[in-house]
């Protein structure tokens, strides 16, 4: 059996930042993943800087990591990097700070887009106001939010749509969720039968901008890394789209999981773009 711990200790020299999934590869759902405790314990006492990048943005990276300590894995607040994080940079080079946003579902409390700068509202009625729209998880009101929101957008193609997680889909205990980039493709493929043309912006993984978001914070989160090299940079995770198809765009190091949703035939016959450079059957 093929261990990535194996693995760190042998190319530790090598790398200078180990970057994790969450689901499916440290915890499923509220279970700790076998051999991650073990891992994570070798990481600190080799004082070896690693961080837990997830889509999930429906939770503020201080409630996410109360759920995954609950496990039993200690991970503070500044472990986590939450797609609903890559808001900042979007928000700062697309000059959006104190522009009024329509909030679709949870983004996190306080909210992603409201800590990014975003000046945030969540009652329909006003979407009319509103610049852009950033799409939150959980609960939504179907007629009033998603009418609202469908109807925006046919009048204003082409005002950002924002997007953190851009999942279709996402597993809870009472079956399977709808993802907020789910709910997205399914708004636009209705304003796109009503003739109308709408791009979102995806903000996590696979997508670029969290990656950017990573690389652009690692000198402050890691002062030993003040110029980070993707190479050197490990993207550890379970999903062929997600984790290494996101960590080969930007160019690190992507060591698959056999822990959650990936099976070594999937590995095996996965396309170019979306081969890890590493495969392992556990942590």
């Amino acid at each position: 059996m093929r261990r990535f711990i194996d693995f760190y200790t042998a190319h530790r020299d090598d790398l200078d930042a180990l970057i994790f999934d969450v689901d499916g590869t440290l915890v499923s759902g509220r279970t700790l993943i076998p051999e991650a405790m073990e891992l994570l314990e070798r990481l600190r006492e080799d004082s070896f800087p690693y961080f837990l990048l997830t889509n999930d943005a429906c939770n503020s990276c201080e409630r996410k990591a109360e759920i995954i300590s609950a496990t039993g894995l200690q991970i503070t607040p500044e472990q986590i990097i939450s797609s609903g994080n890559a808001l900042e940079e979007y928000i700062r080079v697309h000059n959006l700070a104190g522009k009024k946003f329509y909030q679709c579902g949870c983004l996190g409390e306080p909210s992603y887009a409201e800590k990014a700068g975003l000046t945030v509202t969540r009652d329909p009625r006003e979407i009319g106001e509103c610049e852009g729209v950033v799409m939150g998880e959980g609960k939504y009101d179907w007629f009033s939010e998603v009418n609202g929101l469908f109807n925006f957008l046919l009048r204003n193609p082409d005002a950002p749509l924002l997007v953190s997680n851009p999942d279709s889909y996402w597993p809870h205990p009472g079956g399977m969720g709808v993802g907020a980039g789910g709910m997205c493709r399914f708004i636009c493929g209705l304003v796109k039968e009503a003739g109308f043309d709408v791009t979102p912006t995806y903000l996590g993984k696979p997508y670029a901008p969290i990656y950017e978001y990573v690389l652009k914070r690692l000198p402050e989160m890691v002062p030993t890394c003040p110029n980070p090299v993707p190479e050197r940079i490990a993207m550890i995770g379970d999903s062929l789209v997600s984790d290494i198809q996101g960590g080969n765009g930007a160019g690190m190091l992507t060591c698959l999981v056999l822990t959650g949703i990936t099976t070594r035939e999937l590995a095996d016959n996965a396309p170019l773009h979306r081969k890890p450079a590493e495969i392992f059957d556990t942590l």
